[in-house]
């Protein structure tokens, strides 16, 4: 059943299918293409695990099974391996050029965190989310990204007293910090506060195939990972309960 209320299914049968298509000729490309260079290659490499997470966030829109998701994690995790790979080939000179594309930034960290969210409410397993963040590296440096890791198992991992963008995640990094009881009442100013954090983007009303839902992604991580009770805030538009409450959902 579709789970998003601004697009019917057309839609995203339609933005499901050339996202396929993306991940496909990006795929196809790396194996057969000889011309490319090795930094050619970490990049789409790193597109590849982009356009995978921006697929679950369609499929989870138009209302798909989440046990087909895993298939998807999988694929994440195996092409950011080949970013990492490609980027340790490039020549010593040449190594500054993968900086871009692996040190920790806002919209990297907003995406590793829908990734993340996906693949611990889908019971990944620590050892998948250890591969994970050592992938993503950039240890010690972000407060809120290093508690996630520890408390997702990474418990060697150096943690920073910094919190390196805190327009956007001081308040979700309130929530963690919290004691239990308040939590709740914290994640949900939250999610009210959600779609102005993220700058209000307004896809839906553009005549444009941007708009892939609006799902407040971190939200299902902290929730599950923490143990918070979501019953003030279930219904919320932004929040994806069907991926928390997986499998109870089926």
């Amino acid at each position: 059943m579709l789970r998003d209320k601004l697009r019917d299914k057309a839609y995203f049968d339609d933005r499901v299918d050339f996202r396929l298509e993306c991940i496909e000729e990006y795929i196809d490309d790396l194996n057969t293409r000889k011309s490319l260079s090795i930094e050619s290659k970490m990049k789409f490499s790193f597109r590849i695990v982009d356009y995978v997470v921006s697929l679950m966030h369609q499929k989870y829109s138009r209302g798909d099974d989440l046990v087909e998701f895993k298939a998807h994690l999988e694929t994440a995790l195996e092409y950011r391996g080949w970013q990492k790979n490609y980027a340790d080939a490039l020549p010593r000179k040449e190594q500054k050029d993968r900086i871009g594309w692996e040190e920790i930034r806002e919209d990297y960290l907003e995406n590793w965190l829908d990734w993340l969210s996906f693949a611990y409410c889908l019971e990944m397993g620590e050892e998948y989310y250890q591969q994970v963040f050592d992938l993503m590296a950039n240890q010690g440096l972000d407060a809120l990204f290093d508690k996630i890791a520890v408390e997702m198992g990474d418990s060697s991992r150096k943690v920073s007293d910094t919190l390196l963008f805190k327009k956007r995640f001081k308040k979700l990094y309130t929530v963690i910090e919290a004691e239990p009881e308040q939590r709740p009442k914290l994640m949900l100013a939250y999610l009210n506060a959600w779609y102005k954090l993220i700058e209000s983007p307004d896809y839906h009303l553009m005549d444009t195939d941007a708009y892939i839902g609006y799902w407040c992604w971190e939200s299902a991580l902290i929730v599950k990972l923490y143990d918070i009770d979501d019953s003030s805030f279930i219904d919320n538009e932004y929040y994806p309960k069907d991926l928390v409450h997986w499998p109870s959902n089926k």
